[in-house]
């Protein structure tokens, strides 16, 4: 294949994969918004979502293939494919967002919330005007790092595979597989560039604009307008038809207010009666198929080896906690020093950024004869490469929106360095470097089913030692469903339970410290 030819065949890949990308980010911040807002105000619905969230974010993305290809391929093979590849990049992008929305709303300050209801603002409005607002900017932030894990997994997502089924969807993940196995060292090249140029592009035009308008408390800088130029010329056709039935709907919004309050009842005793359906469901289910199942899982914990299991957890804890330990370690004082300097913000900013949206599983065949005698470092660097940018980006968010005021009486009592740091900065960084730990460790634990075990084609590098992360890949190639789902509740048990008993304490324990709550 000549370079114009593959030059060409690149360009169409990543346009293919960024489209991918794009319609699974989209359905991300939309449920996102109604599911972390919901927590978040919420405490009865909190109790329920916050555990299931942790439970989905915890199981990797090869534990969603039988999802993907049971519910999608087979009901459409022919949309069923890329509805699947989309899904499947929807599990790697959602999470972070959903959990910053979760904390933007759950920090609200309480004057806010007061003067709502001296207001009487009804649920709408509150959204509209407190919920939303605050949630936004976080939203923003969260792009970055959720196309960045997106494009982490993308080989997984354009090639999916579980026992005898197997689908190849044309896109970057594909192509460079193909390349790898081939060995066209100038292909895999041509495609990287093209993504970084690409990634670049996407930076530029989309994730740093949105960022400065949500960072800027004035109007937007001339060059951000000049920028969006070409976005309002695209939106210009649609603003009859799209926006005037939206701002008719708010318009009209505050007229049916009452009529919402007075049925509120009536909609409690439907979800009452929902949700005691789905209980009678879920407890027939049980009762009809569950000694089947419980059964055959027991056989299979059986097969596969419950010190296996033991073990493999072992080495793939340490490994996640170590990595989430270096990113705190990096990310704390490189976010705090760029929030101190604005003017160099925005370009170290885009350099991290660049450089989070290359995805390592695309580079590594360029690094693989140097990496092949040290498997440990090269899972240590892959799990990094899907955990740091979480911590990172979500400190950075959490220090830019600290107030305006605060920095000016800091300004003012001329504190030095170290006590602005402690007692104006790490506060206000606190709840995001928890979100973006418990983040940054499910980003890792999905991260270990490519570090400890990295399929490209016919390219297989793995880990010596035992690892979670290993033997998911291995059972789920194989088409082992009880397998895999034996190593998926192990998983999840775990990051469940440091949740539960780590993480949420620390959180609970920052809102107390700060008595936002």
């Amino acid at each position: 294949m000549d370079v114009l030819a593959t030059l060409t065949l690149s360009l169409l890949a990543v346009l293919v994969s960024f489209l991918r990308m794009a319609a699974a980010l989209i359905v991300s911040v939309l449920f996102s918004i109604v599911v972390g807002t919901a927590a978040g105000v919420n405490k009865s619905f909190e109790k329920v979502a916050v555990p299931v969230l942790d439970i989905l974010q915890s199981i990797p993305i090869l534990g969603f293939f039988p999802v993907a290809i049971q519910v999608f391929y087979a009901a459409s093979p022919v949309f069923g494919a890329e509805l699947a590849a989309i899904f499947l990049i929807f599990t790697s992008q959602v999470w972070n967002i959903t959990f910053a929305v979760y904390e933007s709303t759950r920090f609200i300050q309480p004057e806010l919330l007061d003067v709502a209801n001296s207001m009487r603002m009804s649920a709408f409005e509150r959204f509209r005007h407190i919920y939303l607002p605050a949630c936004l900017p976080r939203i923003v932030r969260n792009f970055q790092p959720s196309w960045a894990n997106g494009m982490f997994f993308i080989v997984g997502a354009e090639i999916l595979a579980f026992g005898d089924v197997e689908l190849k969807l044309f896109g970057v993940g594909t192509l460079v597989s193909e390349f790898a196995v081939a060995g066209d060292l100038l292909g895999i090249i041509t495609v990287l560039l093209v993504l970084v140029a690409a990634t670049i592009m996407v930076n530029f035009l989309v994730f740093i604009p949105l960022g400065t308008m949500f960072e800027t408390a004035g109007p937007p800088p001339p060059g951000l307008l000049r920028r969006f130029a070409f976005i309002k010329k695209l939106a210009k056709p649609f603003q009859t038809t799209l926006a005037t039935p939206v701002i008719s709907f708010f318009e009209y919004q505050r007229s049916v207010s009452g009529l919402v309050n007075r049925v509120s009842v009536l909609g409690s005793l439907v979800r009452n009666l929902i949700f005691l359906i789905l209980i009678g469901f879920l407890a027939t289910l049980a009762i009809t198929r569950g000694n089947e199942f419980f059964g055959s899982l027991y056989q299979t914990l059986g097969r596969v080896g419950v010190d296996n299991l033991l073990s493999s957890a072992v080495f793939s804890f340490v490994r996640v906690m170590g990595a989430v330990g270096f990113s705190v370690a990096w990310s704390i004082p490189a976010a705090v020093a760029i929030a101190r300097r604005p003017q160099l913000s925005t370009a170290v900013t885009t350099v991290f950024q660049v450089v989070a949206s290359i995805p390592v599983t695309i580079v590594y065949p360029l690094f693989a004869e140097t990496l092949k005698d040290q498997p440990e470092l090269r899972a240590f660097v892959m799990i990094l490469a899907a955990t740091q940018w979480y911590v990172f980006f979500q400190v950075l968010a959490g220090l830019k929106n600290i107030p305006r005021s605060e920095l000016e009486v800091a300004d003012m009592l001329q504190l030095k360095t170290w006590t602005r740091i402690r007692m104006v900065y790490l506060p206000r960084a606190l709840p995001a470097l928890i979100t973006g730990c418990i983040t940054a460790a499910g980003g890792a634990w999905n991260g270990l089913v490519v570090a400890e075990r990295l399929v490209l084609g016919d390219l297989v590098a793995e880990t010596d030692l035992p690892g979670l992360g290993k033997l998911l890949s291995q059972l789920t190639y194989a088409g082992d469903l009880l397998g895999s789902v034996s190593v998926l509740i192990v998983m999840s048990s775990i990051v469940v339970l440091m949740n539960r008993f780590f993480w949420k304490k620390l959180y609970d324990l920052v809102a107390s410290k700060l008595k936002i709550e």
